[in-house]
């Protein structure tokens, strides 16, 4: 593989910034994502990146190649009070599947400092961290996007205390898992694989009806309300809890901040002795489905799943145990009892891996890849792009808004929390004891 790069030294804001772009003609592109950064400034934030604005020529070409100006991504707020690391987790990572040419755009770049905003090519914020007394942009440079970037539930940001009917009208795109989003961000992808894998493997042999189920969990009380419903399983069956809700320990729990300060394999060893991972989500909402899933699915154990999302289509055929299609957890309890019991039709929930194979996503390696597609994809940029549901345009009350002809979201409350559903596996008292005495 043949590889060039330029070289540019300019001076930012009193520092030096040396940069270093490589760049690999065999795939057809002139420049790749990564640099390396020397930064020099006392004003400069913690982790800054800083690299040509658009339509600044980058110098000291080498051979015959020639920089094509990047789009810049301002980050604009924190992500989850984290200024700079959480956010290169995010999108750094991809970097370096950019530079691998797994992105098929890659000429994109990531800045924190506030006063680039006019040479933005998008503003990404994070609802997250935006309470009602956080302030946004006074001014916004004419075509400039701005990016509402959701990793979290609708009930989680809404839980944090996050007013989002006041900010109608701010945002351009969404950037969330939700499959209606303008780009797309989900947590794991389901590939086929080629050519397909020939295995008689044996997934029971091994396993031990003692260690039937594990559950690995942080949060302890959620709005799925997921924890009741494990503890009426318990009533019938064993599960092992990991995690700060339980007695039992193998590190940390896995997130963007916590990605690289455990040996994940330790846990990974541990939970592969179980026959069952409950993968239970901490929301039931539209689309949501988080790594708990995907990780799951790339161990040696069936994942058992509670959520909103559309597994059906996502997933590998005969993959998973859906616990939301059982009258209870008692139900539930005793499939799995019976599956345990059962060679053959546990290793049936193993066929699909011969056929199949998992990329995981956020906090692994996040699939943000389409963000820069689409920044550099005009019929993306030229208003009005509406996005309106046929309930919308008919006039019904009530009904969810989406992007209108300004192209912009008038009521981002509206689309991001009425339209995700959320919805607790029971809803009140009563409705909890109709569940657990069917």
């Amino acid at each position: 593989m043949s590889v060039m790069a330029c070289v540019s030294v300019q001076r930012r804001g009193g520092g030096v910034v040396v940069m270093v772009m490589l760049a690999t003609v065999t795939l057809g592109t002139l420049c790749g994502f990564l640099s390396i950064y020397m930064v020099q400034s006392a004003r400069s934030p913690r982790g800054m990146v800083v690299q040509p604005a658009a339509g600044e020529a980058v110098s000291g070409a080498v051979g015959d190649a020639v920089c094509t100006p990047h789009k810049r991504i301002l980050i604009w707020t924190t992500f989850w009070k984290e200024q700079s690391f959480a956010w290169e987790r995010i999108f750094f990572s991809a970097s370096i599947r950019q530079v691998s040419r797994q992105c098929p755009e890659s000429r994109c770049e990531l800045v924190y400092d506030h006063r680039l905003l006019d040479s933005a090519a998008a503003v990404v914020f994070h609802p997250g961290d935006m309470k009602p007394s956080y302030s946004i942009p006074a001014t916004r440079p004419p075509g400039q996007p701005w990016v509402f970037l959701s990793l979290e539930s609708a009930s989680t940001v809404i839980g944090n205390n996050v007013n989002l009917a006041r900010l109608g009208g701010v945002f351009n795109w969404t950037m969330t898992y939700r499959r209606d989003s303008d780009v797309v961000m989900p947590y794991g992808l389901v590939l086929p694989r080629t050519p397909p894998l020939n295995s008689g493997k044996d997934y029971w042999a091994g396993k031990s009806s003692k260690l039937l189920a594990a559950w690995a969990v942080s949060h302890c009380n959620t709005e799925s309300r997921r924890e009741w419903f494990v503890k009426e399983m318990v009533k019938h069956m064993s599960v092992d809890v990991f995690g700060r809700c339980g007695t039992k320990k193998c590190g940390k729990n896995l997130s963007v901040r916590t990605m690289g300060t455990f040996n994940q394999t330790e846990c990974t060893n541990e939970i592969q002795k179980y026959m069952f991972y409950l993968a239970f989500e901490n929301s039931i909402c539209l689309d949501y489905i988080t790594e708990k899933f995907y990780q799951a699915l790339t161990l040696e154990v069936v994942p058992v799943v509670l959520g909103g999302g559309p597994y059906e289509d996502i997933a590998p055929p005969h993959s998973y145990v859906d616990a939301l299609a059982f009258p209870s957890p008692k139900h539930l309890a005793k499939y799995l009892k019976k599956l345990a019991n059962d060679r053959d039709a546990y290793n049936e929930f193993f066929a699909w891996k011969q056929h199949y194979t998992v990329e995981l996503g956020h906090p692994f390696s996040p699939l943000v890849c389409d963000l820069c597609a689409k920044l550099h994809d005009p019929s993306s940029l030229s208003p009005p792009n509406v996005t309106r549901s046929p309930m919308e345009q008919a006039g019904v009350l009530g009904a969810v808004r989406g992007r209108d002809g300004n192209g912009s979201y008038p009521d981002i409350h509206s689309w991001f929390v009425r339209g995700s559903g959320c919805r607790r596996w029971w809803q009140s008292a009563e409705d909890r004891r109709k569940h657990i005495h069917k």
